[in-house]
């Protein structure tokens, strides 16, 4: 539900969104211009008596019916005299009244395509439904928020994920007070505005009478006024002279005080009606009526609504699921197909495999994991699920087995996973799908299968094994995922090693081709490389930035491997179709101190961001066989001790002196590493998953010296790996 309501409203009614929040931005400028108005002058200790004596003095002919102080500081005469009925400003220093403010035509239709899309009464409740809108989305995205953090009380962890979703949700968490704050009273003077809250004018308190019928005093001789500063006067109306029973009404704030005509005295104190005063609050609240910084501040906050409005429907239209035509409801499907992806590659078999049960004759549901489906009893679950890095459930099926308690029927089911076997954690989530799925009664007709590395002949095999199951002599899955989109980039260099064990290595050096340009990228995100001899792209970790002005890898050939001996049979000139997966996840720490520890080609990563280090201190653990084999950086690293840019180096060779590992380097320089991470330090981790989980358990150690854990520093995004 909070998702649907998030969702629809920005879609549909984006556009209005936009104008209200752009309109609404330009004149939050008016209270800031109204400030510096020259008819704004200061009120000092000057009371209302020394006005109305003033003013007296100086423009005898003008009748005062009421005095106020607008939002601006300006003092407001309202009265008559021989040029008619007017409020004019009236200057507190020498008794000037100003001529009547010129009309601001720019002024007036920016105020009246906000508030009504210049339409009149008949465009409010447009404007109404726009405002109700975006409440309903900040309100909507906190709680969505919450439920992703894993409650209310994590609202300001760390936020984890990529790209326009992350700043849609890292943005939104930074703005959601005032913007809720503008969107909420914002809703309260539109409500208003049509009639469905009252605005509280008719709720003022009665009247007291004036006690003696006799002729008034002049108001210029009533020392109460004497004793009211004009600086807290919000206004003072004047009874009808000819109504010897009517009573000055004195308002400060929201204070209403009833005074005698005759005497001065003060007859009764009342309170402003609620609903008048929650009107006023709303009004500057929104508007910056009478706090202009307030005001300014929000006219920027307001300008963020673009920003989340483009921003969400482009994320809307990524995640939109595939819809295949010839689908059924899903309760009135046999077959259901719900999938769990992150970047949407398996849709692409997904959708395949329902067009192929289609095809056979299967009445057949295809939908996203996070729903709660209620199903026939007959029907078979089919669960196509993708496992994000190591062992992390999908954004497109985080919410399954929270919601799995909820589901009915299909007591038969089949989990298919997707997955990199290069992590430690293969089909992680898969796995726990199979579990809570037999745990919840249900029956699996297969056992589960796997997918690595979206490959069509995995694929084609666990059809053939899923058709007989399904009542199907034949399911022939054939589908070849869509080749990523690239770009050329030709070998500018290379700086070849020879490993310890003969294995060749190379740190590479790519530049765009004439007349083209690099992605954007920073150190630490990955190269997709495709092999001309296969279409599955392989992913290396960035060593540059394009700041560089050049693309590095620290490649190693591995025995059979397609793509590294491919790299490796480079030379300068040729060229390599690749793109940019962004990382930015695997970031060092801004302030705070960064660990890095990586080991053989791992360090690649490190070496971009430590080149680019300036004044925070980098710690680099680093493991190789042998010094005089494969030491990846040896002179960039000298040269980045000796500047500062690297304040510790910790080298493990394997095949030399101690045989140490990386992992024995942290548990020798333990101490060190603990005060790093009293100082908020975060730890990077790069390279093989065996490295990696000794590593882990050595960190774990160390963290709970000072009270801490390894999982409280996942948690808290201060332990970052790249693993593979």
């Amino acid at each position: 539900m909070w998702r649907q309501a998030h969702r629809w409203p920005g879609v549909i009614l984006g556009l209005l969104l936009v104008f209200l929040a752009v309109t609404g931005s330009i004149l939050s400028i008016d209270p800031l211009l109204q400030r510096y108005d020259r008819n704004v002058h200061d009120l000092g200790d000057l009371s209302v008596g020394d006005v109305l004596r003033l003013s007296a003095k100086k423009n005898p002919y003008f009748e005062i019916d009421r005095v106020r102080i607008d939002y601006s500081g300006r003092v407001l005469l309202r009265g008559a005299d021989a040029a008619g009925s007017r409020e004019v400003p009236f200057n507190p220093q020498n008794g000037r009244l100003a001529r009547k403010p010129r009309p601001r035509p720019f002024w007036d239709l920016v105020n009246s395509l906000h508030r009504n899309l210049a339409l009149g009464p008949t465009g409010r409740p447009v404007t109404l439904v726009g405002v109700l809108a975006m409440l309903v989305l900040v309100i909507s995205g906190l709680t969505l928020l919450a439920r992703r953090l894993g409650g209310f009380a994590r609202l300001f962890d760390r936020v984890k994920g990529r790209g326009l979703d992350k700043w849609h949700t890292v943005a939104g968490r930074l703005l959601l007070i005032p913007l809720f704050v503008i969107m909420l009273s914002g809703a309260w003077m539109s409500l208003v505005s049509n009639g469905v809250i009252p605005s509280g004018v008719n709720d003022m308190p009665a009247y007291p009478e004036t006690k003696v019928e006799d002729e008034p005093i002049p108001a210029t001789d009533l020392e109460v006024f004497d004793t009211i500063r004009l600086a807290d006067l919000t206004e003072l109306s004047f009874p009808i002279w000819s109504d010897w029973w009517d009573v000055y009404v004195l308002r400060q704030g929201g204070r209403l005080s009833f005074i005698d005509r005759q005497s001065g005295e003060i007859l009764s104190v009342e309170p402003v009606p609620f609903l008048t005063r929650a009107l006023d609050l709303f009004t500057l609240l929104h508007t910056g009526q009478g706090a202009s910084v307030w005001g300014a501040i929000a006219g920027l906050v307001s300008l963020s609504v673009p920003f989340f409005t483009v921003t969400g429907v482009i994320i809307w239209l990524r995640r939109r699921h595939p819809r295949p035509r010839g689908m059924v409801s899903v309760g009135a499907a046999d077959t259901v197909i719900l999938v769990g992806s992150e970047t949407g590659t398996t849709w692409g078999f997904a959708v395949h495999l329902a067009e192929r049960l289609r095809d056979a004759g299967k009445a057949v549901h295809l939908g996203g994991m996070n729903a709660t489906c209620k199903m026939r009893e007959d029907a078979t679950l089919l669960i196509l699920a993708a496992t994000y890095g190591d062992g992390t459930p999908p954004s497109g099926g985080a919410q399954f087995l929270d919601r799995l308690p909820g589901y009915s029927g299909a007591q038969n089911f089949a989990v298919l996973g997707f997955g990199d076997k290069s992590f430690p954690e293969y089909c992680a989530f898969a796995i726990a799908c199979q579990t809570a799925l037999h745990d919840s009664g249900r029956s699996a007709v297969l056992p589960m299968g796997d997918i690595n590395r979206r490959s069509g002949q995995a694929f084609a095999a666990w059809g053939h094994s899923l058709g007989p199951v399904l009542g199907l002599n034949d399911l022939t899955l054939d589908y070849t995922p869509p080749r990523p989109r690239t770009r050329r980039l030709e070998l500018a260099e290379r700086e070849d090693f020879t490993g310890f064990d003969g294995a060749p290595s190379a740190i590479l050096r790519f530049r765009a081709p004439k007349h083209r340009r690099l992605p954007s990228f920073n150190a630490g995100d990955l190269l997709g490389i495709v092999p001309p001899a296969d279409p599955v792209a392989r992913l290396y970790s960035l060593a540059s930035s394009k700041r560089e002005g050049m693309v590095e890898l620290c490649v190693v050939g591995v025995k059979g491997g397609i793509c590294s001996n491919f790299l490796l049979g480079l030379t300068p000139g040729e060229t390599i179709d690749a793109y940019v997966e962004h990382n930015p996840d695997f970031r060092p720490a801004r302030r705070a101190p960064t660990i890095m520890i990586g080991a053989g080609t791992g360090i690649a990563p490190f070496a971009g961001m430590i080149r680019r280090n300036r004044n925070q201190p980098m710690e680099l653990f680093f493991g190789l066989r042998h010094p005089d084999f494969d030491f990846y950086y040896r002179d960039a690293i000298e040269e980045w001790q000796r500047d500062g840019r690297l304040t510790g180096f910790h080298p493990a060779y394997s095949r030399h002196d101690d045989n140490a590992y990386v992992q024995d380097r942290l548990r020798g320089a333990g101490d060190r590493v603990a005060e790093h991470l009293r100082q908020d330090a975060t730890i990077m981790v790069c390279g093989s998953s065996r490295m990696a989980r000794a590593v882990a358990q050595e960190i774990d150690t160390i963290s709970a010296s000072i009270g801490t854990s390894l999982a409280e520093l996942r948690q808290s995004g201060r332990y970052l790996e790249d693993i593979y």
